[in-house]
């Protein structure tokens, strides 16, 4: 662990669906009370956020996912289990516990269970792989399977691959497991510890610490050393090394656009370090201990000659300072939501809290910092949809890392909808960074929504009497042009009318042409003379009402929740 201490016929479609917004009510709508003003947002320093997903761990150190369409989270804990996540939530009880494992399992300093990797094809396998240092301190590989509905991993399923001896220091164990785009299996292992790397392992290619080791598993159990391996055979050096010279890699990860590697690797007392491998470069070598990042290490019992050796700089570095002394890597973002995150590597520091990303494809990346935190951020996970998560030490929290425009909607439920409709040019926020979430929406505001997003012409003519010096005024005139309102009656528009859910329901539904509803699905829209399309509305999973069993018909529609509307809309179309 680390150091102690345009789819333009679509979106037309979805984007109509609030063209009645604006078409005759019974009587003028009431002023708003909390209108939001409509006021654009690349990736800039401090865009990275967290939101809190949940808590209740014991000293995470990881977090990945199985890659078998369950969307679960598991979280791996130092004391030997692993925690399962499902729908934001942390369930109860283990997925997996090793502490009755056979040959036992310390947690003493660095050590404990340090990772966890699942087959690429666990969904039919069920097969898994833990990292866990024994009672005995030594590094252990092993092969699990889960039970039948992949619910749990039964101990007695705890099948031994590899143990490389590491008895004698507490620290530097490594503890990164992945499987590469290629099937294999990656090991990152630790130095062995104790200052300096005394026993000369990171560079001694007969020592499989301070390595990466590449190995394929067999089911059955076993495995071998893949082709490839540039130590594998005749070669001297151990057949499993792929790479050397790493001092105690505090996680990896594999950029899923092109299958490079990426290994933060903690430094000695002056420099932290990030190393980029090209997809299927074997036989790289980082370096430790000739030098510490970039710099020559001035190691104070030298066992091994630095002079001709061909090492490979990181291709990012920092020093400490500021509290910064122990790296913690992470992924290259390449999620569908946060646009201008896509292609960013984002890490942080296990000491000082603060995050940080880095232009993954730049030969020379500058480090962008983004964010303090309090964290003792020790693992950066990547969910089934390709989104960021992160885990405190201490703190025993779960969180998402998210990259939105605005600065008030890292605690939206509705993130994901309101950074789509920021990306589609339907809106720029309210001023000043910020969305307005929980801004009611107004009828001003949705003119001009609907005619940014319809890229309506110039309007031929004033249509309305209400309205003049509204900013919205033009956008307002332009959907009227365009047959998509009415007005409210009586040659006015009504622009600062507020809208609610009954009739953003019955609009979507006329829209979207849904069909009949087959059941009634709320408590409260009883003779609501909008119950009918309110039911229509939740049939086509636009809306999940505001419980379980009602859908607070005369709630404001709010701007968060419009946003989520548009976006299912769009997405289902």
């Amino acid at each position: 662990m680390p150091r102690s201490g345009r789819r333009s016929a679509a979106l037309l479609s979805a984007l109509m669906l609030l063209t009645t917004l604006a078409m005759p009510a019974a009587a003028a709508p009431v002023e708003p009370a909390q209108a939001a003003a409509d006021a654009s947002a690349a990736l800039s320093g401090g865009q990275i956020r967290l939101t809190k997903v949940d808590d209740g761990f014991v000293n995470p150190l990881g977090v990945v996912n199985a890659g078998d369409g369950t969307s679960r989270l598991f979280v791996v804990e130092k004391r030997g289990t692993v925690r399962v996540v499902s729908g934001n939530q942390l369930q109860s009880g283990s997925f997996l516990d090793l502490r009755g494992v056979a040959g036992g399992l310390t947690t003493d300093g660095e050590r404990g269970l340090l990772g966890l990797a699942f087959h690429p094809d666990f969904a039919s396998n069920r097969k898994l792989f833990v990292y866990y240092t024994n009672g005995g301190g030594d590094l252990v590989i092993a092969q699990m399977q889960a039970n039948p509905d992949r619910t749990l991993v039964p101990v007695a399923s705890h099948d031994e691959l590899l143990v490389i001896e590491h008895s004698d220091e507490r620290n530097h164990n490594g503890g990164q497991l992945l499987f590469g785009p290629d099937g294999y299996l990656y090991i990152f292992t630790g130095d062995g510890g104790g200052s300096g790397d005394p026993g000369e392992n990171a560079q001694n290619i007969n020592s499989l610490l301070g390595k990466t080791l590449r190995i394929a598993p067999n089911l059955s159990g076993g495995y071998t050393n893949p082709a490839g391996n540039p130590y594998r055979g005749a070669t001297a050096g151990a057949d499993q090394i792929w790479s050397i010279g790493l001092r105690n890699p505090w996680r990896a990860s594999f950029d899923r656009a092109n299958g490079n590697l990426w290994i933060a690797d903690v430094g000695q007392g002056k420099y932290e370090e990030i190393n980029r491998e090209p997809a299927n470069t074997p036989g790289r070598n980082y370096g430790w201990d000739c030098r510490e990042g970039k710099h020559a290490y001035s190691d104070p019992s030298p066992g091994i000659s630095c002079s001709g050796l061909t090492l490979t700089d990181p291709i990012a570095e920092y020093g400490h300072g500021n509290g910064d002394c122990s790296v913690t890597g992470g992924y290259v973002y390449r999620g569908p939501v946060f646009r201008e995150l896509v292609g960013h590597y984002v890490f942080g520091d296990f000491c000082s809290g603060r995050i940080w990303t880095l232009d993954a494809g730049a030969a020379s990346p500058g480090m962008l910092f983004h964010r303090d935190t309090s964290a003792m951020i020790t693992a950066f996970g990547e969910a089934e949809n390709r989104e960021l998560y992160m885990v405190d030490y201490a703190a025993g929290v779960l969180y998402r890392v998210v990259a939105p425009q605005f600065s008030d909607v890292t605690d939206s439920k509705f993130i994901n909808d309101i950074t789509w409709l920021g990306y589609e040019g339907l809106t720029s926020g309210c001023g000043g960074d910020r969305f307005c979430p929980k801004g009611a929406v107004a009828r001003d505001q949705m003119a001009s929504f609907l005619a940014r997003a319809l890229r309506l012409p110039a309007a031929l003519r004033d249509h309305f009497s209400d309205d003049n010096g509204n900013k919205h005024e033009e956008n307002i005139n332009r959907i009227a042009d365009a047959g998509i309102t009415f007005g409210c009656g009586g040659g006015r528009y009504c622009p600062s009318g507020l809208v609610p859910r009954d009739q953003m329901a019955s609009f979507l539904a006329r829209a979207l042409d849904l069909p009949p509803a087959t059941r009634d699905h709320f408590t409260d829209d009883t003779g609501n003379r909008h119950e009918n399309n309110i039911n229509r509305f939740a049939e086509a999973g636009i809306t999940h009402g505001c419980s379980a069993t009602t859908f607070c018909p005369k709630g404001l529609t709010v701007r968060e929740q419009m946003a989520a509307f548009l976006h299912r809309a769009f997405r289902n179309r």
